[in-house]
C-alpha cells in the first residue's frame, strides 16, 4: 500500500473499531496521511413534531457529535504514531463515500467487515457490499 492516497471511511460502528485497529497493526506498510471520511446523513434523523428551531439544534448538535468522533479517531491514529486527515461530508453515505473515493484524488478505499470471518458476514454488510460494487477505486477489505 505504499505511495498510494488511501480513503478510510469511517462511523461509530465496531466495524470501524476494528477497522481503526488493523489499520494501526499494519501501519509500518501503509502510506500516511490516511485520509478518515466520516458521512453524516441528516435525512435519518427524524424531526417529526419538533419545530424549526429544534430541528436546526438537533442538526447542529449531529455535526458536533460527527466532528467529535472524527477528532477522536484522529487520536488513536496519532497516539500510535500515523499521520492523519479528516474530512466531514453530509449527505446519503453510500453515495457519498462513492463520491469521495471517486473523486481522483484516492488510489484506495479501505473499508471494514464483521468481525467474523464468515464469507457471508462480508457478502451482506450492506455498506461494504454497496461500496466494493459502486467505486471505481480498488476497494481493501480489512
Amino acid at each position: 500500500m505504499k505511495n498510494r492516497k488511501v480513503l478510510v471511511p469511517l462511523d461509530a460502528s465496531p466495524i470501524s473499531v476494528q477497522t481503526v485497529k488493523r489499520l494501526i497493526a499494519l501501519k509500518e506498510n501503509i502510506t500516511i496521511p490516511l485520509t478518515l471520511l466520516h458521512v453524516l446523513d441528516l435525512d435519518t434523523i427524524s424531526y417529526q413534531g419538533f419545530a424549526e428551531s429544534t430541528r436546526d439544534e438537533i442538526e447542529e448538535r449531529a455535526r458536533a457529535g460527527a466532528r467529535q468522533l472524527l477528532a477522536g479517531q484522529q487520536q488513536i491514529f496519532t497516539a500510535a504514531g500515523m499521520q492523519v486527515e479528516t474530512i466531514l461530508k453530509e449527505g446519503n453515505v453510500r453515495k457519498t463515500i462513492c463520491k469521495v473515493a471517486d473523486s481522483g484524488e484516492y488510489d484506495l478505499l479501505v473499508v471494514g467487515r464483521h468481525q467474523e470471518s464468515e464469507l457471508r458476514n462480508l457478502l451482506f454488510d450492506q455498506t461494504s457490499n454497496y461500496l466494493v460494487h459502486h467505486v471505481k477505486c480498488p476497494v481493501l477489505i480489512v
